[in-house]
């Protein structure tokens, strides 16, 4: 049998002026994610992307990257994650570097139980998964 498979798409939110990550606690996981959601018929994982993040916390974001190999071309995902829930699913997860547009202040709602903005060293004494800390690594230092 096949496994259930389902593809999602997520942005890490970096503001530019104080080089903090936004991230959602997530009530199922109780940990903190990046936000991101499942892809919906018709929609493009960027579209996700910026979709999902404005749901969760009222954050309107840019995509960061290259269209690749044509301008016309969708945005490259910075990578793909293959994410297993406990039950056997796995989650397909198109993740993107973001940044904020204008607002940087977060509104909390009924997907989450928080949202806050951390530094790359306060997600040392946070519960969070050990790959937010190597992807915010990266982008720190490939984009800014």
């Amino acid at each position: 049998m096949i496994p259930k498979r389902e593809f999602c798409a997520s942005a890490y939110v970096i503001d530019p002026s104080t080089k903090k990550i936004l991230l959602v606690r997530h009530k199922d996981y109780d940990r903190w994610i990046q936000p991101g959601g499942h892809i919906e018929e018709g929609e493009i994982p960027e579209e996700t992307a910026v979709r999902e993040t404005f749901e969760e916390t009222g954050i309107k974001i840019k995509i960061l990257g290259d269209h690749f190999p044509r301008e016309e071309d969708y945005i490259r995902p910075l990578g793909i994650q293959r994410n297993r829930s406990s039950n056997g699913e796995t989650f397909i997860d198109m993740i993107y570097p973001a940044i904020p547009i204008h607002n940087t202040e977060p509104k909390l709602n009924e997907e989450s139980s928080d949202i806050k903005w951390f530094s790359r060293e306060e997600l040392e004494n946070i519960s969070v998964f050990n790959d937010i800390k190597i992807t915010m690594d990266y982008i720190l230092k490939e984009y800014f």
